[in-house]
């Protein structure tokens, strides 16, 4: 038997679909095509994850500025800055 890409993807989700996480196919999620970033639901996470310091929606657009200001023409150190952000908090 042939392990192809799809097979790990498969795998992958399974895996995760096994820990809790809920599986939604991306062409089924609504968005603009070109949009990487799902705009309401990091609005959405960033207000929970951060109510407890009083997260202003000023302050959540201050975040998203800055995701979308990455450059795409570096996306090595973009993915990193990125990380960094994710991992130790915004």
């Amino acid at each position: 038997m042939k392990f192809t890409e799809a097979k790990l993807e498969e795998a992958f989700i399974s895996l995760l679909q096994k820990q809790g996480y809920t599986y939604v196919a991306g062409d089924t999620i609504e968005r603009a095509p070109e949009d990487v970033l799902l705009y309401t639901d990091f609005r959405n996470y960033l207000k929970c994850r951060y109510a407890p310091e009083q997260i202003l929606p000023s302050e959540i657009e201050s975040i998203i500025r800055q995701i979308e200001v990455l450059p795409a023409s570096d996306l090595y150190d973009s993915n990193k800055a990125f990380m960094n952000l994710l991992c130790n908090g915004f």
